[in-house]
């Protein structure tokens, strides 16, 4: 499934340009249960698999009052190149791949 353009940013990585997005309202269970925050990812110009990054926190916007953390563009861009190197082809059509973004401590 392609991410939509509209609402999605681009980030380069290693001279590869690629889009990526976060919901713009949780889902039901990211707001009232404070699930973990998704990213989405792919190359900007291809369609191929998408990299679907769970982040270890909740959302800014989650409706239990926990403030957590923003994900930031050098989030992803550390996300795309740890699950490059995990084995994700973005370029390859396919099922999306999974990634869980570890906290570095």
């Amino acid at each position: 499934m392609a991410i939509p353009k509209k609402g999605s940013r681009k980030i380069v990585v290693d001279t590869v340009e690629y889009r990526w997005t976060i919901r713009s309202k949780p889902t039901y269970s990211q707001g009232a249960f404070g699930n973990h925050m998704t990213a989405a990812v792919e190359l900007a110009e291809k369609s191929g698999a998408v990299l679907s990054i769970t982040f270890p926190w909740v959302r800014c916007d989650n409706w239990i009052g926990n403030p957590e953390l923003p994900v930031t563009p050098k989030d992803i861009e550390n996300c795309i190149r740890s699950a490059l190197q995990d084995g994700w082809q973005p370029a390859k059509k396919g099922s999306a791949f999974k990634f869980v973004h570890e906290m570095k401590t």
